[in-house]
């Protein structure tokens, strides 16, 4: 990874931990950016002394956590957390995002509805004007023959998500087959994701329609642009 888009990174992480207040139960996502920020948040968290609790949406998560001598906690503890902080692939001006290239969509989907509040944090290089990547999918393995096959007959393409050191689709923390759809440029996120879940089989999608309050977009040179979105209730 460049130094530049560390760097950019970093930016956008550092603004989001002003967000976190002594004594918050915290909805802790996935990935590589997740991966950077934990250290940084585990300073904060012994520099002042704040008591803080996470949910991990996966074992990637959970792992990163323990590590760093942070504390666990639930959503059967706590189903309303006070914060989740988490990464995407894709977002747009609007709050749009695609999310779960590191396979955790639907657990951070379930932690971004369930939040209080849910910050967004990336690179400007994945800021786009619409959003137009393979959709990540969650989807059942005994329907997967019958969602290929719907998808196809609507012109998309399904691709099972395959792991360079296992054979066969690569499989999520909930037991299901993570895949990606090629849907190419998406006008109406919303409107796709709820036409992808009405196939028996498709669990959920990585399509995230404004489901966050804060998007924090960071640069190279250290300055970063916060994106407010009116959140969309559930």
């Amino acid at each position: 990874m460049s130094e530049e888009k560390l760097k950019a990174r970093e930016a956008a992480i550092i603004e989001a931990l002003r967000e976190v207040r002594d004594g918050m139960v915290i909805g802790y996502g996935s990935g590589t950016t997740v991966e950077q920020m934990t250290p940084l948040l585990k300073k904060l968290a012994e520099e002042r002394g704040y008591n803080l609790e996470f949910i991990p949406s996966s074992l990637q998560s959970k792992e990163l956590l323990i590590s760093h001598g942070l504390k666990l906690t639930s959503l059967d503890e706590n189903p309303n957390p006070d914060l989740v902080i988490d990464s995407f692939d894709q977002v747009t001006e609007s709050g749009d995002a695609v999310k779960g290239g590191g396979g955790a969509l639907l657990r951070e989907k379930v932690l971004a509805q369930s939040a209080k509040r849910v910050i967004y944090i990336g690179d400007h290089l994945k800021l786009v004007e619409k959003l137009s990547m393979p959709i990540p999918v969650e989807v059942l393995e005994y329907a997967y023959p019958h969602v290929k096959r719907i998808l196809e007959s609507w012109g998309m393409k399904l691709v099972p998500r395959k792991s360079k050191g296992k054979l066969g689709p690569v499989i999520t923390d909930n037991g299901n087959i993570l895949a990606d759809v090629d849907a190419g440029t998406i006008d109406s996120p919303e409107e796709l994701d709820s036409k992808l879940k009405s196939i028996s089989g498709v669990i959920e999608t990585g399509i995230f329609p404004k489901l966050a309050n804060l998007i924090i977009i960071g640069y190279p040179d250290g300055t970063v642009r916060r994106i407010e979105v009116a959140r969309r209730k559930i």
